[in-house]
C-alpha cells in the first residue's frame, strides 16, 4: 500500500490575511478610510507628471489597433 502523502489536510495550515483575520464586530478593526485619507493628503504627487509616459504608450496602442482593424477590414473584403 502506497504511503500517505501528507495532503489529507489534517496537518494543513491555511493562510490568511489581516483583514481576514478580523472578526466582524471585534475591536481591532482599522478604519482603513481615515489612514488613505491621510496619507493621500501627506504624499501629495503630480500624477499627469508621474505617468506621462502610461499617455503616449495608451495613444501607440490605439493607433495601433485601429491600423490592424482596417488591414482587417481590407483584407476582408479584398478575400470575398
Amino acid at each position: 500500500m502506497a504511503k500517505k502523502s501528507g495532503r489529507d489536510g489534517k496537518n494543513r495550515r491555511t493562510r490568511l490575511s489581516e483583514a481576514q483575520l478580523v472578526q466582524p464586530g471585534e475591536g481591532g478593526a482599522r478604519p482603513v478610510a481615515r489612514e488613505l485619507r491621510k496619507t493621500d493628503k501627506a504624499n501629495a504627487v503630480d500624477l499627469k507628471q508621474e505617468y506621462r509616459y502610461v499617455i503616449a504608450d495608451l495613444k501607440r496602442i490605439a493607433i495601433l489597433a485601429a491600423a490592424m482593424l482596417v488591414v482587417l477590414i481590407v483584407l476582408a473584403i479584398a478575400l470575398t
